[in-house]
C-alpha cells in the first residue's frame, strides 16, 4: 500500500497549562474525503494550524506523502500540494475576484495588470471562476462579495495550485442551505477529479453523506475513526458529544 498523503504522529501542542493537542495521530489517504469532527475545543483547528505551519508543534511528526515535514511552512506546503481554508474566509478584499486567483497562481501584485500575466494563468483563473459561478463578478472587488461567495472564492483560489490535498475548515459554517449544497457539489467534483480532502465540519448530515472515513477528536486526541455509520454509533463518540 502506498504511503498516506498525510500522516500525523503523536502531535502535541500546549497553550499554557492547556493541552490543545495531546498525542494526536491520524492519516489521510489518497482519493478520500476524510471528515474530522469533535466537540468545540477538541483541537481540530489547532491540528490544522500545526499541520500547515501556522503553529509550531511541541512534539510529534508530520509526514506528507511519506516524507517527514521537519518545519511546516504554509508557502512550501502549498507548493508541495497541501493547502487549507480558514473558518473565516481569507481573501484579498482590495483586489478583484479575478486578481485573487491570479495572486494564488504566484503572481505578484505588480504583475497583475497587462501583458505580464501569463495567458495560461488567466485562462485557468477564468475557468475556475466559471466553475464556481463567479465569472460575472470577475472584475468586482472581493470586498463586495457575500460571505458565502468569499468562501467559494477562497476555495477556487486554492485550486489554482492543483493541490493533492485540501484541508477545509468548516466550509459550510454560516452559509444558507443553497450554499451548503453548492459547496458539497464542488467538493465532490474535485474529489472525483483526484483531489483528497480533510474536512472539519459541524453539519453532521453533510459529514455522514460526504465523508468516508470520519475521524473524531476529543480532548486533543483522536478517539475514533472509521466508516461514518460505525463512528456515529461508537459509545466513545456519543459520550464525547453528549457529555455522558
Amino acid at each position: 500500500m502506498s504511503a498516506p498523503l498525510l500522516e500525523v504522529r503523536g502531535l502535541a501542542r500546549r497553550f499554557g497549562g492547556v493541552a490543545a493537542l495531546d498525542d494526536c495521530s491520524l492519516t489521510v489517504r489518497r482519493s478520500t474525503v476524510t471528515g474530522l469532527i469533535g466537540p468545540n475545543g477538541s483541537g481540530k483547528t489547532t491540528l490544522f494550524n500545526v499541520v500547515t505551519g501556522y503553529l509550531r508543534a511541541d512534539a510529534g511528526q508530520i509526514l506528507l506523502e511519506g516524507r517527514r515535514v521537519a518545519r511546516p511552512d504554509p508557502a512550501r506546503l502549498y507548493r508541495r500540494g497541501l493547502c487549507r481554508t480558514f473558518q473565516q474566509p481569507r481573501v484579498f478584499a482590495d483586489l478583484s475576484v479575478l486578481e485573487n486567483l491570479l495572486i494564488a497562481s504566484g503572481r505578484r501584485r505588480a504583475a497583475l495588470a497587462g501583458p505580464r500575466v501569463r495567458a495560461d494563468d488567466r485562462d485557468r483563473a477564468e475557468a475556475l471562476l466559471a466553475e464556481f459561478s463567479l465569472a460575472g463578478l470577475a472584475d468586482d472587488p472581493a470586498e463586495e462579495l457575500s460571505y458565502g461567495q468569499r468562501k467559494l472564492l477562497e476555495f477556487a483560489a486554492l485550486l489554482m495550485s492543483s493541490p493533492s490535498l485540501v484541508l477545509l475548515d468548516e466550509p459550510t459554517a454560516g452559509v444558507n442551505p443553497t450554499m451548503v449544497r453548492t459547496m458539497e457539489r464542488h467538493i465532490r467534483a474535485r474529489h472525483a477529479a483526484g483531489t483528497a480532502f480533510l474536512v472539519v465540519e459541524h453539519d453532521m448530515n453533510l459529514v455522514m453523506r460526504l465523508c468516508d472515513p470520519v475521524v473524531v477528536m476529543a480532548g486533543g486526541r483522536v478517539i475514533a475513526q472509521g466508516p461514518p455509520g460505525d463512528v456515529q454509533a461508537d459509545p466513545l463518540v456519543l459520550d464525547a458529544y453528549l457529555g455522558g
